[in-house]
């Protein structure tokens, strides 16, 4: 099935072009606001962005002020938007193949946004991969996309039907599974031994970890509060934590693409 959706913002677009991971359709500019960028003495940053996308050999399309918004469905997007098709995933068994990898699965986030945010601080934090249920927000690409500044286009990410099955997968792979909850056994994960190949398992604050997923863990962790607390952080809060202590720990790849580099894109 050939879907397309549309994305909005030039960190969102470059994003999408330079992770290689869907199909580009078009490109969509705002004529009026791309002349009065070109005919300015300045808006440098614009114009690198507009020089960036005319050379990646996609095709762009100009559209009127008014037509850019019904495209866009009310966005000014900075007056670039694209036409895309549906993200590409991958199977576990490929992220697997790392013997010294560090991946994550996300369970039970329900909220694009959160979402989103998570995939912000995993890619940053050093991730090589995400495995996540077959049922995922990329059906709200945009919304991800521009809330993962660009990140969930850069991370290598696998679906799973069953994440339990994954998990179980990655242990029989030599990595270590860690699941963040409180229990009585979970481990403060400034004490924990969390090094590569490593599973780390990364619940939702409302629905958590599955009950089949968790009974897989080597071991729980959890975050030290410190007062006492009747609540949760939320989860892009918590992976902030879990994903730069253990960062801290596990160098990132070498490969990896800095979102700060946002004014070239690479082959499509």
């Amino acid at each position: 099935m050939n879907e397309t959706t549309v994305i909005c913002g030039y960190i969102s677009v470059s994003a999408a072009i330079r992770g290689g991971k869907r199909r580009i359709d078009r490109i969509i500019l705002d004529t009026e606001r791309y002349n009065r960028v070109m005919r300015s003495k300045y808006h440098y940053n614009e114009k690198k962005q507009y020089a960036a996308l005319k050379s990646c050999g996609v095709e762009i399309d100009f559209l009127s002020a008014d037509e850019f918004l019904v495209f866009t469905k009310g966005d000014t997007a900075g007056g670039i938007a694209a036409e895309v098709g549906e993200r590409i995933f991958c199977r576990p068994e490929k992220l697997l193949c790392n013997k010294k990898g560090y991946i994550l699965v996300v369970d039970g986030i329900e909220d694009p946004y959160n979402f989103g945010y998570v995939l912000r601080t995993l890619y940053a934090a050093g991730a090589d991969g995400v495995i996540l249920p077959q049922r995922n927000f990329f059906v709200s690409s945009d919304i991800v996309i521009r809330s993962s500044a660009g990140a969930s286009e850069y991370l290598e990410i696998a679906t799973a039907e069953d994440l339990g099955d994954a998990v179980a997968l990655a242990s029989a792979a030599g990595y270590t599974i860690a699941a963040t909850a409180k229990s009585e056994n979970s481990v403060s994960v400034y004490e924990a031994n969390l090094s590569r190949p490593l599973c780390l398992i990364l619940g939702g604050e409302k629905r958590g970890i599955s009950r089949n997923v968790l009974d897989k863990a080597d071991i729980t962790i959890s975050i030290p509060y410190p007062r006492s607390c009747n609540y949760s952080l939320s989860a892009s809060a918590a992976a902030n934590i879990l994903a730069f202590q253990i960062g801290s720990i596990i160098a990132p790849p070498d490969d990896a693409v800095s979102l700060a580099d946002d004014n070239c894109l690479g082959n499509t």
